[in-house]
């Protein structure tokens, strides 16, 4: 799974996010007194500030006095309304039209990734769509109809109105959004359960036994064939003598056969007969528990970097290490450093071998060679506290397929010690070599007056041997001379114990109800000061600009190659090509400057912009297998109230100053 954008852990959040909230809030709030205080002035003249005291007043008692009942009786209303509208009703009757459309969906080499992409991405739209329309004519449609003005004739204060209008279209929105989840998840499972059709006389072809003791043995195949078609594939299948099996997996799954010998159906050659029963697939879905790294580069030099090398592409989220040159030792590799392993975290009972590595990688061929060889590269341990090092294997890999590598307790290889170099920049631009050495400490050297022959061993422990004070790195290096593979931090990840994959199923629905949550607070917002067509375009524009936000910042910082917005004018006006530095000039100096406000302008801008574009992470999370964490949860929970808070706020403020709310 691709995660470009890393997602902060619990305590990273803490450290920044809430001081960064606060200072916006305060800015909010100092806006908003401004012009409040502003506009009594206009109305009440040089005694302007009691007025405007009072109303700060109320306001404050307004949000300390809020009616839970009051709250609901609106919500309620809301939601009445919402209903009457019937759509709800055309929402329903097209998620079940989209539906039976799945039916419809292409094969696919990844169906589950297929099945449940298809129904994120329509479940997605349609809620949205929902709360659109919904927060964009709920006010709007009231002052319309006049029926605000029997709702404030009731002691209800402003501040319940708006949170009334948020909490009953949010109500309508999650029951919609849970129908879609119970439908969507008893589709998937549905449409991918299935099995084969295995006939020992049609589908499998008898191997016959070879001379001597090889013809006793009980793990020789006896039965190789093909499952029949089913879904568009079918498996390869070898049954062995002691009537176990083996079953190729395809898409990602594979099945268990349970195989019964049929009596008294021998035929003139005394052959046994068998019934084999191929039983649903297993493994299709999947909830993976990825434990990451922190990855490093190792360059030629034995130097660690921030990054690989740079082989031209233009997706520069993965780096890639180089197989080396011929007759020179290759020392390039990608160093993931776990943290926090123990070995509880893996008991045996679960982990008996050991645990499995999963990995996706890139690959960068230099010369065809055989195009359909695939690349070989190697896994290593290494103590980050000894320096004690030892290959554990090597593997085929090729681009676009998950590799999965056994890590296992135990193994034998050839130890070394390898050291850590790193480039320290700063020391460097004083004068100094600029390299700091990272030596194995001196638990080795005790460990080896404890043991003397440590480096004579060929056996050792995983846990005893590599992981330190729960630390392990793991070094990926490519083995094919003039071979190049791709990582990115994402790419290689500890497998730990799965998810529940109905439980993870409804995660990825709570990133959808995030995005709901928070698009429901702006439609509500718009529609306190705006009519229902101009409050669904302009609820319509801060979703694509959520969307989008990414973009837009690295386009508000000048990071986007080419400049800002007023030096990419002025390149295409000149026909000046973007990888050329602009001529010193005052224009030029003119342009830069005027990008230079731009960006501290929209850097402030696009704090208001929501990050919609990170809830797509929940979306990736379940189609590729993999189980959302409650870190991931807590801190986007945090995000979402960050902002559906203040739009409360701001909207309560707006609605408050309206001649119809006093």
């Amino acid at each position: 799974m691709v995660i470009e954008y890393s997602i902060p852990t619990i305590s990273e959040f803490f450290a920044n996010a809430p001081r960064e909230w606060l200072k916006s809030i305060g800015l909010l709030l100092a806006a908003a007194f401004a012009i409040g205080l502003f506009f009594s002035a206009l109305r009440h003249g040089r005694g302007a500030f009691r007025p405007f005291a009072d109303s700060i007043k109320r306001g404050i008692r307004d949000f300390i006095f809020i009616s839970p009942r009051r709250v609901w009786a609106i919500a309620r209303l809301t939601m009445k309304e919402s209903i009457r509208r019937q759509i709800v009703v055309i929402c329903l009757i097209f998620i079940l039209i989209l539906m039976f459309a799945g039916w419809f969906l292409p094969e696919n080499e990844d169906p589950a990734k297929l099945y449940l992409s298809f129904v994120l991405s329509t479940t997605a739209i349609l809620a949205m769509l929902l709360v659109l329309f919904l927060s964009a004519f709920s006010l709007p449609t009231d002052f319309k109809t006049k029926t605000i003005y029997t709702v404030v004739t009731k002691p209800v204060r402003s501040s319940e109105m708006v949170l009334g209008r948020i909490v009953g279209i949010s109500i309508i929105g999650s029951l919609v959004l849970l129908f879609m989840a119970v439908m969507s998840y008893f589709f998937v499972t549905l449409e991918l359960d299935h099995t084969h059709l295995l006939v020992q006389r049609e589908d499998l072809t008898a191997i016959k036994a070879p001379d001597g003791d090889i013809a006793n043995d009980p793990k020789r195949v006896i039965f190789k064939g093909m499952t029949q078609i089913t879904n568009g594939h079918r498996h390869e299948v070898d049954i062995l003598a002691d009537l176990t099996y083996r079953v190729a997996p395809v898409n990602g799954h594979t099945h268990e056969i349970q195989i019964d010998e049929v009596a008294d159906e021998g035929g003139a050659d005394n052959t046994k007969r068998y019934r084999f029963t191929v039983k649903p697939e297993q493994g299709t879905l999947q909830s993976r528990t990825p434990i990451y790294g922190k990855l490093t580069f190792r360059n030629q030099e034995k130097q660690d970097k921030s990054e690989g090398i740079n082989v031209g592409n233009e997706w520069m989220y993965r780096s890639f290490i180089g197989g080396g040159s011929r007759g020179v030792t290759n020392e390039e590799a990608a160093i993931f450093r776990f943290s926090g392993l123990r070995e509880e975290m893996f008991p045996r009972e679960r982990f008996e071998q050991g645990f499995f590595v999963e990995m996706n990688l890139a690959v960068f061929r230099t010369y065809k060679a055989e195009i359909e060889k695939r690349v070989t590269a190697s896994i290593a341990l290494r103590n980050p506290k000894t320096g004690l090092r030892v290959e554990v294997r090597t593997f085929d890999t090729e681009e676009g397929i998950t590799k999965a590598v056994l890590i296992p307790r135990n193994f034998t290889g050839s130890p070394q010690i390898t050291q850590r170099l790193s480039r320290d920049d700063k020391s460097g631009d004083n004068g100094g070599s600029g390299v700091m050495v990272i030596t194995p400490s001196d638990e080795l050297a005790a460990q080896e007056r404890a043991n003397p022959n440590i480096m004579s061993r060929t056996s050792f422990d995983l846990f005893e041997d590599f992981v330190a004070d729960g630390e392990l790195e793991i070094w990926l290096q490519c083995v094919d001379r003039q071979q190049y593979l791709g990582v990115a931090q994402a790419d290689l990840y500890i497998r730990g114990n799965d998810g529940d994959v109905a439980v993870n199923f409804a995660k990825g629905f709570f990133g959808i109800w995030q995005q709901m949550l928070i698009l429901t607070a702006f439609g509500v917002l718009f529609s306190t000061f705006l009519s229902g067509p101009v409050t669904l375009i302009a609820t319509i524009g801060f979703m694509i600009a959520g969307f989008s936000k990414t973009l837009l910042l690295e386009i508000a910082s000048n990071a986007k190659l080419g400049g800002g917005p007023l030096e990419s004018i002025y390149r295409i006006l000149t026909m000046e090509n973007q990888m050329n530095d602009l001529p010193a000039s005052y224009t030029t100096a003119f342009v830069k400057q005027g990008d230079v406000v731009y960006s501290s302008y929209m850097n402030l801008v696009g704090q208001a912009i929501p990050p919609l574009s990170d809830y797509y992470v929940y979306y990736e999370a379940v189609a590729n297998g993999f189980n959302i964490s409650l870190a991931w949860m807590t801190v986007h929970s945090l995000i979402t109230l960050a902002y559906v808070v203040p739009l409360f706020f701001v909207g309560y403020l707006i609605l408050g100053g309206r001649e119809v709310a006093k």
